[in-house]
């Protein structure tokens, strides 16, 4: 769950904090915990992704060949 809170209201609770509460915050918040979670979570969003089909890569490779011929005549009527 995520909650706004405006930065004055926030700091005006940090400063309330005992000591020993700003201590423990200030570790919470100095440690690095691993973002394996999401990491995880966009791997998963990337795999469940659409593919294309070996038609549709034949195509795009067909494609790419005829831009690359393309440009190279063109440079070369040119230069």
């Amino acid at each position: 769950m995520k909650v706004q809170v405006p930065f004055q209201q926030l700091l005006t609770m940090v400063k309330r904090l005992t000591p020993a509460q700003r201590a423990r915050l200030r570790q919470e918040l100095v440690d690095k915990k691993p973002v394996q979670k999401d990491k995880d979570e966009f791997i998963e969003y990337l795999l469940s992704g659409p593919v294309y089909s070996d038609k549709e890569i034949k195509v795009i490779e067909e494609n790419r060949k005829s831009i690359a011929a393309w440009r190279t005549k063109n440079f070369f009527k040119y230069a």
